[in-house]
């Protein structure tokens, strides 16, 4: 996914554009949490490359 970059902001590294910021970047990522919605907070964010 791609969002624009607002002016004067440092380009992304890896990037294929210079006005936009990737998101993932080809990469996985997995968002476990917890099935009892215990806590809002409750998300582990983990990225597999």
């Amino acid at each position: 996914m791609e969002f624009a970059v607002h002016p004067g902001r440092t380009e992304q590294p890896y990037n294929t554009r210079e006005e936009t910021y990737g998101l993932f970047l080809g990469n996985l990522a997995y968002l476990p949490a917890c099935p009892a919605h215990c806590d809002p907070a409750a998300v582990w964010p983990v990225n597999q490359n």
